[in-house]
């Protein structure tokens, strides 16, 4: 790289702008060192080795084997707008960024400014002191400049500043002006990180409880329960270490570009350390709870789900049945924390209705790609699929009401169930159900998750209702009927 040469004062003020969480949503050398970790086990230990040797020489060297694609990044409107109005003025734009010169370079070149950048190089990480220093280098001492951050780390530039504008932070006292909306607080961040409303799916944990009729048990209940509760923490924990995973095509989706992390409203290391407090919390309440074998469980579906955020995600038909597993998992879990042995038919009946609903969600991402190319790159799929996981769910689906069927006529069946021919009907709600949310799917009406889609749709929770009303009287018989009527 030619030496920089320091700006001649008799030109306009330049406007200096930061990059990471300031022009992007993003923090390019976090996400770069996060896309070379996934690839395995070799480069993860080659990445924190990097980070040992410091900083700018784990930049430089992740700059080097991870290329940014700056059309590809999620760009501050309110920043570009700035810029534009800044070249409309004829004042020098010029990226000022703790991110290595490469990436910085290329974003540059995208947004046609021609001005040398400053960023790291070597092993000068320029972040807030270092960057102010780069700063006067080029344009001297006492030569005026506006800036636009969005951390602590920019303070000292701000102070020294004509103009300062920040999207984020903004010093008390100071005449820094906020540019664009306030950022979320951080609690509403955390929350929508977690997906509460995913822990809907954890009710499965419960099902034991309720096909083995020992629900009207408070101690059971209340286990069940707790069960669900600690597994809706460990579904969190891994919520967030599969949306670090997914932010690239997270942000290629049409919703999912606003979770926390694609939107940059939570850092990595925010979220990387919350996921390890909430799996903590769950493993050692999972001991608490059931002893070694429910904690056992918990590390077991962990371990699933993180492989296949990092590996069998992108396993054709594969991630399908891995999801599909997952969810039998939570009824496994289920039977073991309140002691009760699982039927073959319950399983069964799970694996393929569950399966069904794998391949929707599947099914739903690949509709609503933005741009298919780049969201299915990781997935195992192409958009000449999208026919064929539709056949294969509606399939699994059929499958899992034939299962039931079977159930309510095997013989073994009679002996658990005071009207055990009610549970013929449990096909037709069931039936209804399956069909009616794969053509809604169809039509595109299904949006994200569909236990997510159910739990908010009104028919749903209708059918619902209605199933376990038909469940309860094939349990109880008579009993139930007065319980359900009143």
């Amino acid at each position: 790289m030619p030496p920089e040469q320091p700006l001649r004062s008799d030109k306009p003020v330049p406007l200096f702008v930061d990059v990471d969480g300031t022009l992007v949503r993003a923090d390019l050398s976090l996400e770069s060192f996060v896309r070379i970790a996934r690839s395995g086990i070799a480069a993860l230990i080659a990445v924190l080795t990097w980070l040992i040797a410091g900083r700018a020489v784990a930049k430089t060297l992740a700059a080097r084997r991870d290329r940014v694609d700056p059309a590809r990044l999620p760009y501050r409107p309110e920043v570009l707008r700035l810029i534009d109005e800044a070249k409309a003025d004829g004042r020098p734009v010029i990226l000022a960024s703790a991110s290595h010169w490469r990436h910085i370079r290329g974003i540059a070149d995208h947004l046609g400014l021609a001005e040398p950048v400053i960023a790291t190089r070597g092993r000068s990480n320029l972040k807030g002191p270092a960057k102010l220093a780069a700063i006067r280098a080029r344009i001297g001492a006492d030569s005026p400049f506006d800036y636009v951050g969005d951390s602590r780390a920019d303070t000292c530039l701000w102070r020294e500043a004509r103009h300062g504008w920040s999207v984020g932070h903004v010093p008390a006292g100071s005449t820094v002006a906020r540019l664009g909306d306030p950022r979320p607080g951080a609690a509403r961040t955390i929350v929508k990180a977690m997906r509460p409303h995913q822990w809907a799916k954890n009710a499965l944990v419960i099902v034991p409880a309720m096909t083995s009729g020992q629900f009207t048990n408070p101690a059971v209940l209340l286990t069940a329960v707790a069960a669900a509760l600690l597994m809706s923490l460990i579904a969190s924990s891994i919520y967030l270490l599969n949306d670090l995973l997914d932010i690239d095509a997270d942000r290629a989706h049409r919703s999912k570009w606003k979770r926390p992390l694609a939107h940059g409203d939570l850092t990595i290391p925010a979220a990387l350390g919350l996921s390890l407090l909430l799996a903590a919390i769950g493993l050692i309440g999972g001991w608490w709870l059931g002893g070694a074998e429910l904690m056992l469980w918990f590390v077991a579906y962990m371990a699933i789900t993180t492989a296949y955020s990092f590996r069998l995600k992108a396993v054709m038909v594969g991630d399908a049945i891995v999801l599909a597993s997952l969810y039998t998992i939570r009824i496994w879990i289920g039977a073991i924390a309140i002691g009760v042995a699982l039927s073959f038919w319950l399983l069964l009946f799970s694996v393929f209705l569950f399966l069904s609903l794998a391949y929707l969600k599947r099914y739903v991402e690949m509709r609503d790609a933005i741009e298919p190319e780049r969201l299915l790159s990781g997935r195992g799929y192409v958009g000449g699929d999208l026919d064929v996981v539709m056949m294969s769910g509606i399939s699994a689906g059929m499958v899992a009401i034939l299962v039931l069927a079977l159930f309510a006529h095997d013989p073994a069946t009679a002996a658990n169930y005071a009207q055990p021919q009610m549970l013929w009907l449990l096909c037709l709600p069931l039936l209804y159900w399956l069909n009616r949310i794969w053509i809604m799917a169809r039509r595109g009406e299904v949006e994200g998750d569909p236990v997510a889609f159910a739990i908010k749709d009104r028919r749903s929770l209708l059918v619902g209702a209605v199933t376990a009303g038909i469940f309860m009287v094939a349990l109880y018989g008579p009993a139930a009927v007065q319980l359900i009527t009143g």
